[in-house]
This record gives structure tokens, C-alpha cells and sequence, in this order.
């Protein structure tokens, strides 16, 4: 770990890294070298984020909802609670037991993910599942490895409600992480109405092994030659602002770990346009998953490799 710092640190002059307004060295533009082989699979250094070495997967798990619930919650559109989410659930550890009926009487169990399992997963309105599986046969994306998870970090994650993306600004970057860190949430409001009626105490602080990323990190992964991209806001950015932005996915949207504040199943997504904004929490995004890394794990082969693409890093503890 130690190795991972100083090598960030001696790069602080390179143009793909930097150092955001709390300080956290980070990795911008097309495409760093910031490849990590992980869990038998390439995975990117976002940077050091509060002193832990932060990863995402590169390719996607697949396309699951961010949290789906009954017609009687929401409307059966989900709740924007990541304490309580399905996806967190699907990701992390001590859901094994949890058996939820989804609206076909499947029984849909938690954990899959962090235990290479086989079931259903949430992926449309009203609790509807897919099969899915994590054991990485047949083309399946594949779970967590026991050397992999020896690796990651149990973390305090932030919760920070954001209102209104059409006021943030890539220029004014440290006002969205204040949103991340702040304890602004959605509260339902009296009389509830059908598509805001769930009752539930939102949460600003997480504690867990896997996340996403936040729209923080998506944003500042950008190294733009538009300067006028730095005052867009953030749901009006267009393939312009984000050619030069390695967490960027023309293909398909992707979930973040940040909720809305002003809708009770609104988490907020990249989509494929390059914007930031909110979303149904039951529809299908793609999931790339996001851990912290132990201070122990450390680079095995940082004399011959240099983290770009054809040769990344080697984790080990």
C-alpha cells in the first residue's frame, strides 16, 4: 500500500493526476495508467480517497436495479436508501439469509455477488428479478475471489443527499462533495403521496466492503479542453465534455452510490449522454462495482509494470 502511495505521489506532476479540493490524489483523462489486475480481472485506481486506495471494476457486473420495492412503496419504483438497497445487498456480505419475495413469488437472495452464488436479482419495477449468476462460467461475470476480499478494506461510505445537479458545475466541484459528505437527505413528506411514501430515515454515513462511485468521481475523471464544460452543469453535459474521461460509458448508463434528495427513488446515474442526473431506482443500470484496499496490499510487480493497460499493476498482501 505503502508502494501505491508513493508511486502516486511521485506522479503528482503528470497531467492524468491530481489533487481534488479534500486533498485525495486522483486519476483523470482518456486513459491513465491506472490498470490493476484484482480478483483475476482488470479494476482501475479511481486514487487515494481519504487515505484508502480506491478501485472500480472496469467492465460491468451487468444490469441490475439500484433498489425495486412492492406497488405499495414508491409505487413499486424503490427507495433511494443504500442501508437498505438491493443492489447493496446483492454486493455485500451478510445478506445470505434474506429471502425476499419479488412480485413473481421468487424468492430473491442477498449476497451473491461477494459469494460467487447463482439466483435472481432485482431488475425492473415492482420487484421484478432476473436469473443471475456470479460464478464466472459460461460468460457470467464472477464474484469475489477469498484473496480478493482478504484485500478490501470495510469502509465509511457517504450518504449526502443531492438536490438539484442542474447546479453543479465541474468548476465548483468541491460544492458536490459537500452534497456527498453533507447530510442533506429526502424526507418523506406529510400526507405521503403514492410515489413518495416509504417512511424510511435516510442515512448520510455506510459502513461496508463494496460501493459504486459517486458522481464526484465520475466527474473529476474528466481532463476536458472545453473550458466551457467547467460551467455546463452537470445534467446538461454533452459527449463533448467527457471524450477525455476514462470512467465515461457511451454505451449504457451506469448507477453511482449518491441518492437524490428530492425524489424518494431517485438514485443519481451517469447516462450515456455524459450526463449526471436522477433516476428510477428500479430500473436496470450497469453495476461496476467499488472497494478500498487494506493498507497491507501493496504492488508486486511495480519494477516491470506501469499500470497502462498491456501491463497493470499486481496486487498482493
Amino acid at each position: 500500500y505503502g508502494t501505491i502511495l508513493n508511486e502516486l505521489n511521485e506522479a503528482k506532476d503528470d497531467s492524468n493526476i491530481f489533487v481534488d479540493p479534500y486533498g485525495n490524489i486522483r486519476y483523470r483523462g482518456a486513459d491513465p495508467n491506472n490498470y490493476v489486475e484484482f480478483n483475476g480481472e482488470t479494476w482501475r485506481i479511481i486514487g487515494i480517497i481519504d487515505g484508502k486506495v480506491k478501485l472500480i471494476r472496469d467492465e460491468s457486473i451487468g444490469k441490475y436495479s439500484w433498489d425495486s420495492s412492492n406497488y405499495k412503496i414508491n409505487n413499486g419504483s424503490g427507495i433511494n436508501e443504500w442501508s437498505q438497497a438491493d443492489l447493496m445487498k446483492l454486493l455485500n456480505p451478510g445478506y445470505e439469509n434474506e429471502n425476499i419475495l419479488d412480485g413473481s413469488e421468487q424468492k430473491v437472495t442477498g449476497s451473491l455477488y461477494w459469494n460467487n452464488g447463482n439466483g435472481k436479482c432485482y431488475n425492473g419495477w415492482k420487484n421484478s428479478t432476473i436469473d443471475c449468476s456470479f460464478d464466472g462460467q459460461n460468460g457470467n461475470s464472477k464474484g469475489l475471489s477469498e484473496e480478493a476480499k482478504s484485500m478490501i478494506e470495510k469502509s465509511t461510505w457517504y450518504l449526502g443527499g443531492i438536490y438539484n445537479m442542474g447546479q453543479r458545475h465541474l468548476d465548483t466541484i468541491s460544492v458536490l462533495m459537500d452534497d456527498e459528505r453533507g447530510t442533506e437527505v429526502y424526507k418523506t413528506p406529510e400526507p405521503p403521496t403514492t410515489y413518495d411514501n416509504d417512511n424510511i430515515s435516510r442515512t448520510t454515513i455506510w459502513n461496508g466492503y463494496v460501493g459504486l462511485m459517486y458522481p464526484s468521481d465520475y466527474v473529476q475523471a474528466t481532463l476536458t479542453t472545453l473550458n466551457k464544460c467547467y460551467t455546463i452543469t452537470l445534467n446538461s453535459w454533452n459527449s463533448d465534455c467527457v471524450t477525455k474521461n476514462w470512467l465515461y460509458n457511451s454505451t449504457y448508463w451506469q448507477w453511482t452510490m449518491s441518492p437524490s434528495s428530492w425524489f424518494a427513488y431517485g438514485p443519481l446515474v451517469v447516462f450515456s449522454n455524459g450526463q449526471v442526473n436522477t433516476h428510477h431506482g428500479y430500473f436496470d443500470g450497469e453495476v461496476h462495482p467499488v472497494v478500498n484496499l487494506k493498507s497491507s496490499v501493496k504492488i508486486s510487480n511495480l519494477d516491470s509494470n506501469d499500470g497502462s493497460i498491456n501491463s497493470p499493476y499486481k496486487l498482493s498482501i
